[in-house]
Parts: structure tokens; sequence; C-alpha cells
């Protein structure tokens, strides 16, 4: 093959050469001119061509989505090719390439592209108030004014980070980025740009360029992907850098969403705002408002309806795109595509595209359908754009539109490709053609479906070679074309008297020519030869023409009857031969015979055979005699004549097991079954049975309906035809009929069922004086009836079994029998009937303080006589005596008593008056001395024997704390402020007491006395209290002493008490009554030593009579039991007082006026500590 030009690489297919092969030539020439000549011939041919020009270089270049391409040709070549976006998109890449003759296409193909980046939801690393992460996408370079640059900046930190969320993934192909520009912010310097679908960790997404320098200040510079990265998220990051990142406009580029431009229509108002998201276009109608189904008709207009279907993303974008126009919204209510059916009963809410609104999005407390008319939806901006329900006739409101793109825009196409088609609106369709010698692969044809894209993919044009032909003897080769590039046509020929074999035609295709290489054979053949015992018959001896070889009869034909002339000229196959063929004499079977019927038994004869009377023929009847010389079959035999074995109908059962000729069976019939038809049948001749065998049909009665009382049993357990079924009643029921029925052929059960009657007793017989109560009886709706000896004389009433008659006797008569009778199965009563004697008892006994009452006024059998007594007197016995049979009156005779109350409960210190306790009488409560009733002082005694109330209750009387002294202080004797209670008077040092030391707490809730004061002490008042102050220090000495000495000798001798040895000094006596007094200082002194010694010891200050002087001297168990109650408490109540040269003497020598002294006791007391011990 020669060729002007070298030709690319298929894969690239950036030009097509022309080639010529020499076949055509060839045949043209090939009986003109010798094989030299013709070879410098196509020489010249195709220097020709070359200089002519014909070799196309590049073929019609690629074209972007969303692009269109201008083509410049210069000498019938296409030299140049300048893009240009659809309206909306932007044009990255050469504008222009043009086509070398050694490469092809010296450019890149170009990028039409839109931003999707634009005002969606932005982060960034960290927040400063000068530089959100939204100024980098809201549409404004930012960088004009050095003095209000908008751009997005982030603090000073490691690797900061900007990143826009696209809402849904994009293939993303170029990202711009435009910097901050001026002021000596810090320039981006090793910037990381990535796109994917990782929010959380952006390292995680594939990275689409990388800049290792630094960005100059104020300039755009775009990245383009090394190719397009499908993703979500696209983050820009300086890695590894320390410091701010800012950012003035952030632009990311996709061919896959729509521009704005192609979703304009001329119906589209200029005040709406128009923006498109995931290949759907939104209309805005924010500047005014309609009703739901006038919102409707204006986006019907553009081919679409009100927003509708909307999740997922592009719910975020809607909500986002209202939330950033929410101060232009008045009101804040937005229609969308939901409505419902009228009615307050309806509850399906469908999208206007008649879909069912699966998962609504509704705010709090909505839907609520207010007056059952709110039946359309709106999003509701006071509710953070939740749904809302209303009224559909609300005018006022605006409202979204959704709708497809008037157009595709420009189709894409691959290198070598031509679309043919300029129009590209919604339903148009396109085609692709290749150039000569290209293969399309692909669909030919693309459509514009109606939502806005283009259908399939665009194919390719690939360019096929398959080489030249090779030569084809006797015959010739015509090509539809000069070149043996894909598409081209050859045609073969054969020379006179030769035949073409195989394919005519040949094209080539993508895998080389198609078919096989034809040729060319000759077409005539010789005489076919003769044959011995048969003959030859032919008409014709060209190619295509049989002769046909016939044996004469007795031969046998050997090879092939029929040959033909093929190409070439020869005969299809060799001459056939007749061989002469006998089959002999054929067998005769026993009992039958065999008959020649054309009397031979050469090749082709037939026999047939024959049998005897009762006997027949199994094999085939005739056979004939085969080319191999045997009889086409095995001679059959004659066998005696046999029935087929017979078919048992269901219910029925055979007898007899011979099934030959002459032979007999007899059907029988299964229980339940009547047979129709022959039962014995005979075997024939024919071995056919003499009749058709009978069947037995099943005859059952059914079940027979239960009889009310009663009861059926079947006796076989069934219910067919010879069944019985017998009957029987319950125990209360005899039976009337027949006793049992039997099912007969007729499919009906015998006789009629029988009745079972009810076994009743007659009216029960009364006696004389007697009442008859029956119960039970079900004809009388189960009441209960009465009867007397004159009312049962001219009734006919019966009763069923087990009711229950009850005799009764009149008043004043006893009965003598018994009194219950049961109707039984037998039909009679139970028992006798009892008998009524008269009873009388006599007037009964009085009682005294009372009266008797004869109930009835009567006094026989049953009377009753009541007893009653008197006010004031309450019945002892019974109130009611019975007249019994025996003639006496039931239990003794009651008295009548006086009612007394019994003595009231009282505690210790209640004392009660109560009298006599009768009735009427009233008990008188008083308290004890020292204490305060509580509750009513009398209770009377009531009529039941109760007194009225409750008994009161006694308090002891509380004075309350005594008032504090100035420059001194009050202690309260055993912290008791109750009657008999004491507190005593201290004053500091320097301070004399006016007034008594000691004060009572009285019986009348208040202290004793007055209320005494401390007053600033004199010098001579000084000293007596210093040398009063040295006598009690040491007398505390020699009484520590004393008490150390005694715990030794009670731990010696435990079992033996201890005398009091403590030192007292004696007080002034007062009306002959003594008080032994202990002073403070001394108490004071000993307190310090067992302080230091033991566990706290409290000495004893005690009072008494003359028989406190005696317990003092002779009984030791005061001072122990002393001893024992202080060593019980925990602590000293003088433990909290000064040294006592803070206090003054207790008792001073002072006037009667000035001193008080507690009364004494009755009994014999010690005080402890100001505690009274008995």
């Amino acid at each position: 093959m020669f060729c002007c030009n070298i030709p690319v690489d298929a894969s690239v297919a950036t030009s097509t050469s022309t080639s010529i092969s020499t076949y055509p030539l060839q045949r043209a020439t090939k009986r003109a001119m010798t094989p030299p000549n013709a070879m410098a011939l196509i020489m010249l041919l195709l220097l020709a061509l070359c200089a002519a020009g014909n070799g196309q270089i590049c073929g019609p270049p690629a074209v972007p989505l969303n692009a269109k391409v201008r083509t410049i040709t210069v000498d019938s070549q296409i030299a140049e090719a300048h893009y240009e976006c659809d309206a909306g998109y932007e044009l990255f890449g050469p504008s222009a390439v043009k086509c070398d003759r050694r490469t092809g296409w010296d450019r890149d193909l170009p990028f039409c592209g839109v931003n999707v980046a634009y005002r969606k939801p932005v982060n960034q690393s960290s927040y400063t108030r000068s530089g959100p992460a939204s100024y980098a996408n809201d549409g404004k370079p930012g960088n004009k004014n050095p003095d209000g640059q908008e751009c997005s900046e982030t603090q000073k930190e490691p690797s900061p980070w900007w990143r826009v969320d696209l809402l849904t993934p994009q293939a993303v192909h170029v990202v711009r980025i435009t910097t901050r520009g001026c002021c000596g912010h810090q320039p981006l310097q090793d910037l990381e740009i990535r796109v994917g679908n990782s929010s959380a960790d952006l390292q995680r997404n594939p990275l689409c360029a990388w800049y290792p320098g630094t960005l100059d200040e104020g300039v755009v510079k775009t990245f383009t992907c090394a190719r397009p990265l499908v993703g979500q998220y696209v983050a820009i990051q300086l890695v590894g850098v320390e410091g701010s990142l800012s950012l003035c406009e952030v632009e990311t580029f996709t061919n896959d969403e729509f521009s704005v431009d192609r979703c304009l229509s001329p119906k589209i108002g200029v005040d709406t705002v128009v923006t498109t998201f995931s290949k759907t276009c939104y209309d805005f109608h924010i500047t005014k408002g309609e009703s739901f189904d006038k919102a409707q008709a204006i986006c019907k207009q553009t081919g679409g309806d009100l927003v509708h279907d909307f999740r997922g993303a592009t719910s975020s974008y809607i909500l986002s795109e209202l939330e950033r126009r929410k101060s232009e919204l008045k009101p804040q209510l937005v229609w969308i595509g939901a409505q419902k059916e009228p009615g307050i009963t309806s509850r399906t809410w469908k999208w206007v595209n008649g879909d069912v609104v699966q998962k609504p999005t509704w705010g709090k407390d909505q839907p609520n359908n207010y007056n059952g008319e709110q039946n359309c939806v709106v999003l509701d901006g006071g509710r953070n754009w939740l749904w809302n329900d209303v009224g559909c006739n609300l005018d006022y409101l605006h409202f979204i539109c959704q709708h497809s793109p008037l157009s595709c825009g420009s189709p894409d196409a691959q290198q070598n490709t031509t679309v043919m088609g300029k129009k590209f609106t919604l339903g148009e369709k396109i085609q692709y053609t290749c150039p000569k010698g290209h293969s399309l692969l692909g669909q030919t044809e693309r459509e514009c479906r109606l939502d806005g894209t283009w259908s399939g993919s665009s194919p390719t044009c690939k360019y096929v070679d398959c080489g030249s032909l090779p030569e084809l003897k006797f015959g010739s080769i015509h090509m539809s074309e000069e070149r043996t590039s894909f598409g081209v046509v050859a045609t073969y020929s054969c020379h006179e008297n030769y035949t073409l074999i195989g394919n005519e035609n040949r094209t080539c295709a993508m895998d080389g020519w198609s078919g096989k290489q034809p040729e060319c054979l000759v077409d005539w053949c010789p005489d076919p030869q003769p044959i011995a015992g048969g003959d030859v018959r032919f008409n014709d001896k060209r190619a295509g023409s049989t002769a046909t070889y016939v044996c004469e009869p007795g031969y046998v034909l050997v090879g092939e009857a029929i040959i033909s002339c093929g190409l070439g000229g020869e005969w299809s196959s060799k001459t056939p031969s007749c061989r002469f063929v006998d089959c002999g004499a054929p067998a005769r079977p026993n009992r039958g015979i065999a008959i020649l019927l054309n009397g031979t038994t050469t090749v082709n004869s037939v026999v047939k055979y024959e049998c005897d009377e009762d006997h027949w023929l199994d094999g085939q009847s005739e056979l004939y005699c085969t080319r191999e010389g045997k009889w086409s079959g095995e001679a059959p035999v004659c066998e005696l004549v046999t029935c087929e074995t017979p078919s048992v109908p269901s219910g029925s059962f055979v007898i007899g097991y011979d099934y030959n000729v002459h032979s007999k069976i007899q059907y029988n019939c299964d229980p339940g079954h009547i047979m129709h038809g022959t039962p014995v049948l005979e075997c024939l001749d024919s071995g056919e049975w003499s009749a058709d065998a009978p069947y037995c049909e099943y005859i059952d009665c059914g079940t027979i309906l239960p009889i009310p009382y009663g009861s059926h049993k079947y006796v076989t357990n069934t219910t067919y035809v010879g069944s019985e079924v017998v009957f029987s009643c319950s125990q209360s029921h005899k039976l009337s009929g027949v006793l049992k029925r039997t099912c007969l052929e007729s499919a009906v059960w015998s006789d009629a069922s029988p009745k079972c009657e009810e076994i009743r007793c007659p009216e029960p017989k009364l006696a004389a004086h007697s009442l008859l109560s029956v119960t039970g009886n079900d004809r009388m709706y189960g009441r209960t009836l009465i009867r007397t000896s004159e009312s049962s004389q001219n009734t006919a009433q019966t009763y069923k079994i087990g009711a229950l008659a009850k005799y009764r006797c009149e008043r004043g008569y006893k009965m003598v029998g018994e009194a219950l009778a049961t109707c039984t199965d037998s039909g009679q009563w139970s028992g006798t009937i009892p008998e009524c004697v008269y009873v009388e008892c006599g007037a009964p006994e009085g009682i005294n303080n009372g009266k008797v009452v004869l109930a009835t006024n009567a006094t026989y059998y049953g009377a009753a006589v009541l007893y009653e007594c008197n006010v004031n007197f309450k019945l002892n016995g019974v109130s009611r005596r019975l007249c019994t049979e025996h003639g006496n009156w039931s239990h003794e005779a009651p008295e009548c008593v006086e009612v007394v109350c019994d003595t009231p409960n009282i505690n210790e210190n209640l004392i009660v008056e109560a009298g006599p306790r009768a009735v009427g009488s009233v008990a008188t409560f008083k308290c004890a001395k020292g204490r305060i009733m509580m509750g009513n002082d009398t209770r009377v005694c009531q009529k039941n024997g109760k007194w009225t109330g409750k008994s009161p209750t006694c308090r002891p009387v509380d004075c309350g704390r005594p008032l504090a002294i100035e420059n001194g202080r009050v202690i309260v004797v055993n912290d008791s402020t109750l009657y008999g209670g004491s507190a005593e008077y201290h004053c500091i040092p320097n301070y004399n007491r006016i007034g008594q030391y000691l004060r009572k707490c009285t019986e009348d809730g208040a202290w004793s006395g007055k209320q005494p004061r401390c007053e600033l002490a004199t010098a001579e008042g000084q000293e007596t209290s210093e040398l009063g102050t040295g006598v009690g220090i040491g007398a505390t000495v020699i009484v520590a002493l004393l008490v150390i000495f005694g715990l030794i000798f009670l731990y010696r001798n435990k079992a033996r008490p201890v005398k009091n040895t403590e030192n007292v000094q004696a007080a002034e006596t007062k009306d002959e009554r003594n008080a032994a007094v202990m002073s403070y200082s001394t108490l004071e002194a000993n307190n310090r030593m067992h302080m230091d010694n033991n566990p706290s010891a409290t000495f004893n200050t005690f009072h008494g009579g003359a028989g406190g002087r005696s317990n003092g001297g002779g009984n030791p168990d005061a001072n122990s039991n002393g001893e024992r109650l202080n060593n019980n408490r925990s602590e000293n109540i003088y433990d909290q007082i000064p040294n006592e040269q803070f206090y003054d003497a207790p008792y001073e020598m002072r006037t009667n006026d000035e001193v008080y002294e507690p009364e004494p006791v009755a009994s014999n007391v010690i005080t402890i500590n100001g505690i009274s011990v008995r």
C-alpha cells in the first residue's frame, strides 16, 4: 500500500490519511499492459494525489460540554478551532487551538464551567470578627477597596484552613482564588486544595492542586485539578505554615451544573430571583404575593410547579436561600407545592405532582387545620422555616417555582465527530457522524431529555484501514471508492465459464474485511458412467445439473442414486452399482401360516402372517425383504387370546383371576355401596370383556339430627346403607317411638326419630292447716308456687324431676313428719305427707322495772314476747322469747338492772371524785400541786353507761427561763424551769448581789421573789470577799484530801459503803429548819482537784430537816446514791463557771429582808448540785 501521509495512531485519531491499494488499477489494466508498466502508472497517480493535497491532517476538533466551536479552513484543511462557552458559563483553557501537520491539534481541550460555591455554607479553622468565612464566597472580589476589604480571615495558628460545603457531590474541575490586595497582610504560601466527601479530616480528601510557593497580593489565581474530582467539600489549607489564612473570593467550577441563563424564560419577571441547584431551576418570587392556585398557575407558565418533593441537600439549599433573604420577605410565609383534600377528616397530604408526602417537617402544634380550611402548606420563617398549614386563598404570600431548563445547552463531541442538528431545546434529537474511513463507537443519536440533560454519552470516531485484498484467480475485484478504510465495499466477479464461490461483496469493518476470500471455479462435467443391472438418466452436464441411477427388479443400488455436476468439472460422488438380493423363505409361526403376496423372496417382496382360532398375532402382520437380504423384522408368534386386567372401580372388588378367552369374573361392592351394571363379565375371542365393568355407588344417609333431651348412637359408627342407629333419653325423660332406625338404599333412614317425653310428678297432697311451696317448677319460669289445702284441690299442675316441695304449718301449729319432698325419676314425690298439730304456751311472766309485750298478741307456737326496761335501767338477758313446739317459752325471763358508769381512768397526777356513778352523776377532776389541767374538769354518766367526753390530763407548771441580770449570771439548777425548779444568781468580782440568791418556780407559773441585781461593791466589801475566798480555798484543800483517801478506801473495800466526808459549812437556820450549804469557793476548789486527777466529780449541796440529819449521819445510801448519780453525769453544771475570784460568796450575812432561803420540803431531800433526790 502506498500513502501520501502516515496515519496517526487510531486511538488519537487526529488525522485521516487517504490510502490507495493496487487492486483497482490491476483490475482495470490487467489485460491491457504488462506488470512493469502498471506499476509505473500507479506511482504517477499517487504522486498526483499527493500534489493535489487530498490528505486530511486534522479532523473535526473535540468540543467540551456547554461550548460551541468555530473552525477556520485553509486549503480545504481545518487549520484552527475557536471555542466559546454558552451563556452563563466561563471558559478555562485556550480559546483557540491550531492544527499541527505532524502532531494534530496542538493544545488540550478547554473547559466551560459554572461557579457552584457561591453563597454555599462555609467554615474555617478559627473565627475573627473582621473576616468571617462567608466573605470568601459572597460573589464580591473584596480586595478592591484597601480601607474596607471584605475577605475571610482566620486567627494566626498552625495550618489554618477554609472549607465550603457544596451540599451535594460535584465534579470539580477548577478552583479560582482571589487574594487580599494590600496592607502587608501575610501572603498565602504552601497552599493545598482538596476535594472530597470528608468534612472532619481534610487530609483524607484527594488533592486537587498544590502551590508550594507564595501567592502575590491582590491576584486571581486559577488552579485546575489534574482530573475532575467528585466531592461535596472543597478545602483550602496552608500546610505546615503558622499564620493567618485570608481569602477574598473562592470560586469552584464544574460543568455538571446548569447556569442561571439556561433557566431564564421570557415569562419570568425581572424582579424574580432565579437560581439553580442539583440540575434544577428555582424561581424565588419574593417581591409580590399570590394565592396558592395563582402561584401554581404562574409556575406552570415556565413548565414547572411550586417547589415540591425536596429533601436532604435540596431542602438545605432552599432553606438557606430563604434565610439569606429573610429580611426581604414580608410576610415570612412562602408557598410550597403540598396540599390536601378539603375537609376536616382528610389527613393525607400530597405534592402537586400527585405523590404522597412521606416525611413532612411540621412546626410545633402543626398542622392544626383551623376551621377545617387550612389545606395548603407554607414554609414559615417565624418557625425556623418549618411547615405550617394555612388557607389556600391567602393572596399575599411569596412562592418558589421549580422547573427544568428550557434547553440542554451545547452538547459535547469527541475528536473527529460532527454533530448534526442545531436545535438543543427539550425533546430535540441530534446525530453524530464520522469522516470517511472512521467507525463510530457509541450511540449515533442523543436526545435532549425533559430534565435538561443529554441522553447517553458522546460517541467517538476511530480510523480503520483494512488493507489491500489478495488477487482473485480467474476473476476481478471492483472497489466502491479508491481507498481501503472503513466503509468501503469490494465487489468480486469471475471470468467466462467460471463461477464465483463465496461472498460477492466484502466491506471494510471494525475488525477488518467482512466474510472470506471467494474463488472462481470452472462449471462443465463429462458424461456419467453406465452400470450393470441398472440404468443412468441425465439431461445436462453443466455445473449444478444432476444424474440419476436406477437398478432392475431384484437388484439393490449401492452408492449415491443422484450425483451432481460441481464447479471444477467433476461429479459430486463416485458411480454407484446394482447388487442382486434374495431373503429366502420366511419362518412359519406355531398355530398360524405365512403367505408370500407376490410369490417371490427377493428385495422388496412381502410376506403376510395369520393365526388359528382363539389365537392372535403378537408382532408385525407383514414383513418385507430388505436391501441387506433379510426380512424387515422377526417373525410374529400366535398366542392364546387374553383380556386385559379388568378395572376395579372405587368401592368394589373382583372375584376371578383367569383372564384368558371364555373365562369369567364377578364384581362385588364394598359395604355401603350398591352395584350398577353387569356383575359377571366374560373374556371374548376379540380380547375384550363382554361388557363394561360395573360401578358401585356409595349410599350415605347422613347424620341424624339429635333429639331434645335424648341421644343416639350409631351401632357400627357408620351412616351408609345398612347401618343402624339406636336412641336413648336423658335421666328425666322416657322414649316415645322406635328404638332404632336403619339406612335404606334410597339414602334415607327408616321410620321417624322417636321423642323423649319428660317425666313429671303430680300435684303433691296437703294436710289440714298446712302450706306448700314448690321450687324448681320450670313451667312457672322458676317462681316458687305456694299452695294451701283449699287452693290445691282443683289444680292439674305437674312438676319436673328434682322439683322441691316444702311443707309448712299455719301459725300455732307444729309439723309432724318430713317437711321436704322431692320429685323423683319415678314420677312420684319422696316420703309421706306431714301433719300439723296445734301448740299453746300460755301467758309469759312479768319483770320488775320493765314491761312485757306480746308481738302478735298471741301465745301459740311461734309467737314472740318482747321485754323492755324503764328509764335508767337496762335489760340483763334476752329481749325476745318464742313459744316453742314443746309448749313453753324459750330462754329464761330477763331482769332490769340500774345503769351505772365504770370508774374513770386516771393517771397518778389526776384526782377524781365520781360519786355513786349512776345516770346523771358528775365526776369532778383536779390536778396535783404544781400541775395544770388540760381538758374538762367534769364528766357526766350517760344512759348508755358511758361518761361524756374524755378524761383530762395534767401537765407540769413551767415558769420559763428567768431574765438575765447585768454584771452577773443566772444558773438554772438542773436546767429545769418546771414547778419546784430553782435558779441561782451570781455576780462578777467587785459586784455585790442585791436580792435573794435563789428563786424557785411556784405553782402559779412565776418565779418566787423579785429579780436580784448586781451593784459595784465598796472597799470593805472587797476585803470581806477576799477573806471569805481564802477560807474557801483552805477548806477546798482539806476536802480534796479527804476525797482522795475515800477513793482509795473504796477501791480496797468495794463491798462496804462509803460515808460522805465532804466538808459542809453550816448555814443560818430559819423557822427551825436546817440547811447545810457548801460554799461555792469550796465547790470550785474541789472541781479543780478532780479535773486534774480523774473524770469530773460533783460535790453535794443538800438540805434537810431532822430526818435529813439522821440520814446524813447514819444512812450511807444517801451519799452513795449521790455519788452514783454524779458519776453517771458526763458534765458538771459548774464546769463553765470561772474561778471564785470573779464571783461573790453565795451566802453573805445580810438582813432577813435581803436573803431568800427556799422552803423546806415535807420529806427527807438531799440536794446534789441543785437536784433534789428523795
